[in-house]
């Protein structure tokens, strides 16, 4: 098979697409014969060597796919071969095949595309989780989402308003607004060219937002305070802008507010302390929140779509560089998948 290949982390333009084996199950772990794997901010970080975790090296990217089961290992009960699924992986998702452990991996809807699918497993699953389980988002309420037209900005667009909140969406082109719009929202607010704390607060009769969904950090995430509700929540998922806040506690105190923070990681079993148990008892009670929220007609995961392993660096550069509408997949062929 082939596989996108990091000998050395550093640069994301030092890449190889290269031949090399399938990968061996073990107990508990599936080999997925991949047809969609995602892309997001968070693999530059591990690229270029700035995440919290150690990689292994030679090191494949890519840690949301779809695609058909291939393989089992011993103990594997949730998933059997010949299934469609997606699945949250450790790395290697852009590769031909790649291993999940079976505790992260669900079975795709039947009417939902594995492109749509190596969306939903992560982005979906973490604006559900901070939305719902973390913010506890109530309908009625007020939810801001900064960074409205990516990937997890454009899901928390559609799951607060599937859950009957009114969506105030931020993003920076009229483009990436109307696509906004399009996914739910019911006020836009271009935070290029208007102050959109003051847009907020005018918005909301002065109230402010109950929930304010950032995933963008710096600056973003300072002015959101100024139209953050009394007792309202902030919730801190990301860092795009590449800027860490350091957000004043009085602000906090003084409005009875709440910070709060996602790391959904940790329910992966990917982050220092992460548990696949508790990914059992919390994530799967998500992914089956979603599924029902899919069927419904409520989620509709918009994708941009390049065509083979080669394209993963100018599908990089595209996200890395706020071109990319939704969640920007790869779409994984026959030839990526073919055998040394």
């Amino acid at each position: 098979m082939r596989a996108v290949l990091y000998r050395e982390l550093g640069n994301i333009d030092n890449l190889a697409v290269e031949q090399v084996p399938l990968p061996e199950v073990t107990e508990d772990w599936a080999c997925i014969e991949t047809h969609a794997a995602g892309l997001s901010f968070s693999a530059s970080l591990y690229i270029e060597g700035r995440y919290q975790r150690q990689l292994p090296l030679p090191y494949t990217p890519g840690t949301e796919v779809a695609g058909i089961v291939h393989a089992v290992g011993p103990g594997v009960d949730r998933v059997a071969v010949g299934d469609r699924v997606m699945a949250s992986v450790d790395w290697g998702g852009h590769g031909g095949y790649c291993l999940a452990h079976q505790l992260c991996t669900h079975k795709v809807p039947k009417e939902m595309s594995f492109a749509q699918a190596a969306m939903v497993v992560n982005s979906y699953a973490t604006s559900y989780a901070g939305l719902v389980w973390k913010g506890g988002l109530a309908a009625g309420e007020v939810v801001l989402v900064h960074s409205a037209a990516g990937a997890i900005g454009s899901a928390a667009v559609e799951i607060a308003k599937a859950l009957g909140a009114t969506v105030i969406a931020t993003a920076g082109s009229a483009e990436r607004l109307a696509f906004a719009k399009a996914h739910g929202a019911d006020h836009m607010i271009n935070y290029t060219e208007n102050d959109f704390a003051l847009a907020v607060k005018e918005l909301t009769d002065g109230r402010g937002a109950d929930l304010i969904f950032d995933s963008v950090g710096g600056d973003v995430a300072q002015r959101s305070l100024r139209c953050l509700a009394i007792e309202g929540r902030l919730l801190t998922i990301g860092y795009t802008s590449g800027d860490i806040p350091e957000l004043p506690s009085n602000i906090f105190m003084v409005k009875n507010a709440s910070l709060i923070g996602l790391n959904i990681g940790t329910y992966l079993g990917w982050s220092p302390g992460g548990n696949r148990d508790v990914y059992t008892r919390k994530i799967f009670e998500i992914h089956d929140a979603l599924r029902a929220l899919y069927e419904a007609g409520k989620l509709h995961p918009a994708t941009a779509l390049y065509n083979g392993l080669d394209q993963f660096l100018p599908a990089m550069k595209a996200l890395l560089n706020r071109q990319v509408l939704g969640k920007a997949v790869i779409e994984i062929g026959e030839a990526d998948r073919a055998p040394l």
